[in-house]
């Protein structure tokens, strides 16, 4: 402890200034001292230097987080512009796209119409037509069909030139537990613009082309000139794309007979839309029914 008090006695002694007349230039100047644990000491001089250095690192410290608090504030105000400008495009496209929809709607509409008007001119244009029309005017003996009645056919040839269909996968099928003879196939829709198809369907099996007494019709309907009559007693159908059509019979017939088949389509009118021949060939299944 006298050490101590003595060493710090002689640093003061040290640091004292002398005693003058004259008042000295570095009376001013102060330093700092430090006391450690173990008796050490540390002076720092000019402290003062320290404290504006401190001071202007603190300053420059302040302005450092105010600019970058205020470059912060600003992107993320950008960034909630830019995520509006977003949305609003966003709801902009959608609107284009059902815009553009609407328009495609439109566009095929218009195709539509025109093609039925070229169709309707071609109708009114057609020699076949005209000729028609010069005979009955020149037939003088035959009976005239009033205006309704031309109106009707008119339509009729208007609306059914484009409505059109095939016939795929015939299938001939007999069961010899229960001597039931089958015939499935499929009509398909092929008309234009897939406008829906309706009307009847009938089918012949046929032992020879000559011999109509040997035939065997699906629905059983009269024939004229080797087709069904009473088209509206042909098994009804009504399509936009296709449907299965389906015939039975248990008369007791040998099927191998059959060499050919005829499916005729009419429509809901009577007009002839398809005639359609296929070779017969009977696969033989087991009756479905226990």
């Amino acid at each position: 402890m006298e050490d101590l008090s003595r060493n710090l006695a002689k640093i003061v002694k040290a640091h004292t200034p002398p005693k003058s007349s004259k008042p000295s230039k570095k009376a001013g100047s102060w330093s700092i001292l430090f006391l450690g644990d173990h008796g050490q000491i540390i002076s720092i001089k000019r402290p003062k230097k320290l404290v504006i250095t401190l001071a202007v690192v603190l300053v420059v410290a302040i302005v450092s987080f105010s600019w970058l608090l205020i470059v912060f504030k600003s992107t993320r105000e950008d960034n909630k512009n830019l995520s509006s400008a977003l949305d609003i495009s966003r709801q902009k496209v959608m609107s284009l796209r059902d815009e553009k929809d609407l328009l495609m709607v439109r566009l095929v509409v218009a195709e539509s119409k025109i093609k039925n008007k070229d169709a309707d001119m071609s109708l009114d244009t057609d020699p076949s037509v005209e000729t028609e029309a010069d005979s009955e005017k020149v037939d003088k003996t035959a009976s005239l069909p009033n205006k309704k009645q031309v109106e009707e056919k008119t339509a009729f040839t208007r609306s059914e030139k484009f409505k059109k269909t095939t016939v795929e996968d015939f299938i001939v099928l007999f069961e010899p537990d229960t001597a039931a003879l089958k015939v499935e196939f499929k009509i398909v829709n092929t008309s234009q613009n897939a406008q829906p198809v309706s009307g009847h369907a009938f089918v012949i099996l046929k032992q020879s082309e000559v011999d109509q007494k040997s035939w065997l019709t699906f629905p059983s309907v009269p024939l004229a000139s080797g087709k069904p009559t009473l088209f509206k007693k042909g098994q009804h159908f009504s399509i936009s794309r296709f449907k299965t059509m389906k015939f039975k019979t248990q008369n007791k017939v040998d099927p191998k007979q059959f060499k050919t088949a005829t499916v005729f389509v009419f429509t809901t009118t009577g007009e002839l839309l398809l005639e359609k021949s296929f070779p017969v060939e009977i696969k033989e299944t087991v009756s479905s029914q226990t």
